[in-house]
């Protein structure tokens, strides 16, 4: 979040419910950096931020790291709600955030995300099972 007071909220309420924080970015370039570098378990981050827009950051980092992301906005427009929608976003909260939103949020986004990637990797094995048997090895003959 680019607002100080904010990321001092997250870091409170994140450690209140069991979390470490690795990072606070104040931006979405810093975000990027960050969990390339440290490599998070989840990413909560606000929409709008200088540099690079949250959603846009969050394209990033799960191009290079799929991770848990938790989209963060002061506004609750359809079109940010359908662009998150079609992105690696899988949760979405409106400010102002309470701890009682905060704690099922992030069990949504990550329980969300774990179906995907399973999803995905049960797709990858059908597509393997499928060429198998349409492309038997005839090496063996």
């Amino acid at each position: 979040d680019d607002e100080a007071d904010m990321r001092e909220y997250y870091q409170r309420m994140l450690t209140h419910l069991g979390h470490r924080v690795v990072s606070c970015s104040a931006n979405g370039r810093e975000l990027v950096d960050e969990c390339l570098r440290q490599l998070p378990d989840l990413v909560i981050t606000d929409i709008k931020m200088p540099e690079m827009d949250g959603l846009d950051a969050a394209e990033e980092i799960g191009q290079k790291y799929p991770v848990p992301v938790i989209l963060v906005s002061a506004y609750h427009s359809p079109d940010m709600v359908g662009r998150a929608n079609e992105s690696c976003v899988q949760a979405f909260l409106t400010k102002p955030i309470k701890l009682a939103d905060l704690a099922p949020a992030i069990d949504f986004a990550q329980r969300s995300f774990d179906r995907q990637r399973d999803l995905r990797q049960e797709d990858i094995e059908l597509r393997k099972a499928q060429q198998t048997r349409h492309h038997p090895d005839h090496s063996k003959d």
